[in-house]
């Protein structure tokens, strides 16, 4: 009866979608030592042969949606552990949670060789009983897993960043989890190497911005960012992606109805550098409502990002009260996306802008667009609302290349430029950024008609 409820996926290779073997490909010569994509471990799938399996109903649980479980998840989980590993397999039912969560701070419940398995995440469900004091499940340790589980928050706000899933560590995966009635973050990572938060369904119900909030955060932990982490395929509605951390990927991810910050946002430097973001969309980012704010929060974009290196390709913004792209990372490569209908709360938003930060240092210097578009479906009717295809923020913004962008059919016009003259559309290419535009042109999951355009833009 237990081994029916371990994942199908633990063991199994599953394929990555054309973008993220793109951004795979791509990755040793745009942004990695050469060798280091081979040699980097995937993370470890749980191993059932031979190693302890708990069921958490052996150990007490009722899951009936009434009776207090926490101590049965906490002796279950206490006992694959100390046998030096194994699987806690979490039946159908719904399960309550004690606010203070399943351990107490600082302390995990699921550490290094566990792996926390559900029958189904629409039918194994952990809630949380009251405003959570805690965050609800605290992992740390390497090679762990979280997979097939619903996490119920009860629209509870807590006043501090407590989230549904807490992840320290290296090689570790939450996969297929829901988080539902979320309050505050739904998962969060701090530092680590080398894992994976994939395929999970994140919403947040409750209204307002409320800040901060978010489906998913990427940090620090001791001051130390996280290196080659993943953030694919997950499905975050009425919240947002923040990422921090080198060589990461932020791929497959759909966001719609954030109300805080941007639909992702990539931090820069120190803390983030040469991450590759493809294939995600965000939409329907709003203001919001809070009174604690004196009302509408600022306008929320699609996408923005301050790490410099970024390769940002095949992405779409669309329908958010502010921008569609923002950019503020330097030497940034920023292909194929689209962008369309933004700028729905105020005026003077664009579906891509060229970001400067002096007091960081950060700005989208010599970076360079290509085959990019930027229009609005209403054009011409004065029901129009994205007001340019493309803007550059302020002085500072130097060196940036367009080529083979559409940014016609907006509501005022295709390009405002705000630096003084504007910033040098021409340059030339320097041999570092045409190295790894040619390993763009060679991916051979990048649609023809943009690696034409990359290779066209490579001969001039």
């Amino acid at each position: 009866m237990v081994s029916k409820f371990i994942s199908p996926l633990m063991g199994q290779t599953r394929p990555l979608p054309f973008f993220l073997i793109g951004a795979a490909s791509a990755l040793l010569v745009l942004q990695l030592p050469r060798g280091y994509c081979q040699n980097a471990p995937e993370p470890a799938a749980p191993a059932t042969s031979g190693q302890t399996v708990a069921d958490v109903k052996t150990y007490g649980a009722v899951g009936d949606g009434r009776t207090n479980d926490t101590d049965a998840f906490k002796a279950a989980l206490k006992s694959v552990a100390e046998a030096g590993g194994g699987t806690c397999v979490v039946p159908k039912g719904t399960y309550i949670i004690s606010a203070l969560g399943i351990t107490a701070p600082h302390e995990p419940a699921v550490s290094s060789d566990v792996h926390l398995v559900g029958e189904g995440r629409s039918v194994s469900v952990l809630k949380v009983d009251g405003m959570p004091r805690n965050h609800l499940l605290q992992c740390d340790g390497d090679n762990w897993t979280v997979e097939n589980l619903t996490f119920n928050m009860g629209d509870y706000t807590p006043s501090v960043g407590l989230s549904a899933i807490t992840c320290k560590g290296n090689n570790w995966r939450v996969g297929n989890c829901a988080i539902v009635k979320s309050g505050r973050w739904g998962i969060a990572a701090f530092g680590g190497n080398n894992w994976s938060i994939e395929g999970n369904y994140i919403s947040r119900t409750v209204p307002g911005a409320r800040p901060a909030t978010g489906a998913i955060l990427v940090s620090a932990r001791a001051g130390v960012w996280s290196s080659h982490g993943r953030v694919i395929g997950n499905d975050c509605d009425g919240a947002g992606i923040t990422f921090s951390g080198d060589n990461g990927i932020i791929a497959r991810n759909e966001v719609s109805r954030s109300g805080f910050g941007s639909g992702i946002f990539v931090q820069g430097l120190p803390s983030t550098h040469a991450p590759t973001i493809s294939g995600n969309i965000c939409s329907d980012g709003s203001s919001g409502y809070d009174a604690a704010q004196g009302g509408g929060w600022w306008s929320v974009n699609g996408f923005e990002t301050w790490a410099p290196n970024s390769v940002i390709y095949n992405n779409i913004a669309h329908d958010n009260d502010g921008g569609g792209f923002a950019i503020g990372g330097r030497n940034s490569i920023v292909v194929g996306n689209k962008s369309y209908n933004n700028g729905r709360e105020r005026t003077g938003h664009a579906g891509f802008v060229a970001r400067v930060n002096p007091g960081k240092g950060a700005s989208a210097s010599h970076s360079i667009f290509i085959g990019n578009i930027a229009y609005d479906t209403r054009y011409p009717s004065h029901n129009a609302t994205e007001d340019y295809g493309y803007v550059e923020q302020a002085d500072g913004v130097t060196d940036v290349r367009h080529f083979g962008n559409d940014y016609n059919r907006n509501r005022v016009g295709a390009i405002k430029s705000q630096t003084q003259g504007g910033s040098e559309l021409r340059m030339q290419i320097s041999p570092e950024m045409k190295n790894r535009l040619k390993a763009l042109a060679e991916m051979a999951d990048l649609p023809d008609n943009l690696r034409r355009v990359v290779r066209e833009c490579l001969t001039r």
